[in-house]
């Protein structure tokens, strides 16, 4: 019996020593065919590709899941975790697709070499050729490239140092898709010039020289500068090397006044410069004051806003702008900045600073303007608090998502007759309890998947192709959406947010769900907005009865998620109305202070 593990897409066959990538399809179908290919053949978790050399196991699924490698159990260590390999996916033997395709193609040419992988691990490839040449191939950016020690070539999005299309006629590029049928990688070479954008070709297509390889483009660049030869161009001085990454870095992370400080000023730097550099950091000033005259517009809009949301006292708009305003001028900003985020600064203090009332009074008296505080009384005590026309509009609210989650479980596709009969059923009577909370998208489906078999006209059996006459008499499904989760899924990674929400609130921090996703990886599988507000309703169900809802402290980080917590809060017992924003803020961000509070200690 195999273990559970990371999915896994790339591994070596024969032994954990090995060179021999292959990858494994991801659909059941394609796995069938990848086994037949495969029968005689082992795979391992390889060194080269920065596994920890044990053996694999294919493991196949035909639901929603994808198929992958996983780790068979050591008797020695049953971790799942012992294995710290970091890249899984197809990309993670690259380097070993670059290392056959070459061996392949010298071998053409009755040429020999020797190849090593350099750390780190799926960075680098050197490929020492029988003539002494040395080629180095560097599919990212983690090793500087070194023009000196032999010939580079380089990833698809490797930067360039600046001056180098100045001082080289062209430059080599390596690139790698997928094969039509999965079965492999393709290995590209691109030729890259200062004259033309990169042009790629296979690497069955290349040939090589005495001394290297060569594209059918580099010929081309090579005969029309026979004639005449470029001049020899010496490399940019460290200077200006350092203020062209410079600019770039500071455009790259949108700081304003560091980008204006580095162009002002530049006049007798540039004097002291040869033509061929001064040309160069003049490009670069130019591009940058380009960027900082489109950048300035969105700045002063966003300080104009700013200011509004402190003038209109707007607590959620104002902390998201002010930290937007800071991020922007985290490297200096101009007076009249400075004031506004001072005022923004003295109003969110203020706000989360109250003397007359402490977070947890703020939170009674906001909800208190809705409802009675939550409990988890029984159904009969519950009804004695609430009106009629209230505890009936709950029980549709919590009827209409019962239907949500039934329609979701009917759409598998391989639901057992009984299983799918008694759903059907308690789908009849969730749509009765429902009435009018129902979506007419959801009125669709369940039309579709209730109607009786008899409403449909029968057809005589009839050989060859339908006829578009036939369509209407066929019998429609539901459509379903390939992003819908069941039950168990939803609760899975219901209980991993739930955890990740308690560490954040114990920090007194906030939290967006792009975090939570990065957070969490794999327990948190991509859902639709449908599916996040059945977690979040989860998440919060699952309190005790003294707890804040921790669904507070992810609306509070991400504002799009605020509809979904006033959902969970009606579910629980409350009456958020859906059309009153400013009351809905005033909740959540006490919510978010007593969630504070209560998981300080805890």
């Amino acid at each position: 019996m195999v273990r559970d593990s990371r999915l896994v897409q790339t591994a070596v066959i024969g032994d954990e020593h090995s060179d021999i990538p292959v990858i494994l399809p991801t659909t059941a179908i394609e796995l069938d065919g990848f086994r037949r290919r495969h029968r005689h053949d082992t795979f391992w978790c390889g060194l080269l590709l920065g596994g920890c050399g044990s053996r694999l196991a294919d493991k196949l699924y035909v639901t929603h899941r994808q198929c992958h490698f996983q780790h068979y159990p050591q008797a020695h260590n049953e971790d799942r975790s012992s294995c710290r390999r970091r890249g899984i996916g197809e990309k993670s033997a690259d380097h070993l697709y670059v290392k056959r395709a070459l061996e392949t193609s010298l071998t053409a040419q009755e040429r020999a070499a020797r190849y090593s992988y350099p750390d780190p691990i799926g960075s680098l490839l050197d490929v020492d050729l029988d003539n002494g040449q040395r080629l180095r191939v560097h599919l990212d950016g983690q090793v500087r490239p070194s023009w000196q020690d032999g010939i580079p070539i380089l990833g698809a999005d490797v930067p360039l140092e600046p001056g180098t299309l100045s001082r080289c006629r062209y430059v080599y590029r390596v690139r790698l898709e997928s094969e039509d049928d999965g079965s492999g990688r393709r290995v590209w070479i691109g030729t890259e010039s200062l004259a033309r954008p990169t042009q790629w070709t296979p690497l069955a297509d290349c040939g090589w020289t005495t001394d290297s390889l060569f594209t059918p483009v580099a010929i081309q660049i090579q005969q029309s500068n026979l004639e005449a030869p470029p001049p020899y161009i010496p490399p940019l001085p460290e200077s200006v090397t350092r203020l062209i990454r410079g600019l770039e870095a500071a455009q790259r992370s949108g700081t304003v006044e560091h980008v204006r400080r580095l162009c002002q000023n530049t006049n007798a730097f540039l004097k002291t410069l040869e033509p061929f550099a001064r040309a160069e950091a003049e490009q670069a000033l130019d591009e940058a004051r380009t960027w900082l005259e489109g950048h300035a517009g969105y700045q002063a809009d966003l300080f104009a806003q700013l200011q509004r949301a402190v003038k209109e006292k707007r607590a959620w708009d104002v902390r998201e702008l002010y930290n937007q305003a800071t991020a922007l001028t985290r490297r200096g900003a101009s007076d009249a900045e400075h004031a506004v985020l001072h005022q923004a600064r003295s109003f969110l203090q203020e706000k989360n600073h109250r003397p007359a009332l402490d977070a947890a009074a703020w939170r009674q008296r906001a909800l208190g303007k809705l409802a009675p505080p939550r409990t988890r009384a029984r159904p009969a005590d519950r009804n004695r608090a609430i009106s009629a026309e209230r505890r009936e509009r709950i029980q549709q609210q919590a009827a209409a998502q019962e239907v949500r989650g039934l329609l979701a479980d009917l759409q598998h596709p391989r639901l057992a007759a009984g299983r799918r009969a008694k759903k059907l059923q308690q789908l009849g009577e969730a749509v009765n309890r429902a009435a009018d909370a129902l979506s007419p998208s959801q009125r669709r489906q369940v039309r579709a998947l209730t109607k009786p078999t008899e409403e449909r006209p029968l057809t005589p059996k009839r050989t060859g192709r339908a006829t578009e006459a036939d369509a209407p008499d066929r019998p429609r499904t539901a459509p379903r959406s390939p992003q819908a989760l069941n039950d168990n899924a939803i609760a899975a990674a219901a209980r991993a947010v739930r955890g990740a929400l308690k560490r954040t609130a114990r920090a007194q921090q906030t939290i967006t769900w792009s975090q939570l996703q990065e957070q969490l990886g794999t327990a948190l599988p991509r859902m639709s907005e449908a599916d996040r507000e059945r977690l979040i309703m989860r998440v919060d169900a699952t309190s005790k009865r003294d707890e804040p809802l921790l669904s507070s402290v992810l609306a509070a980080g991400d504002p799009l998620l605020a509809e979904a917590y006033r959902l969970s809060v009606n579910r629980l017992g409350g009456q958020l109305p859906p059309d009153d924003r400013e009351l809905l803020r005033e909740v959540i961000e006490a919510d978010t202070d007593e969630a504070h509070a209560y998981w300080r200690s805890k």
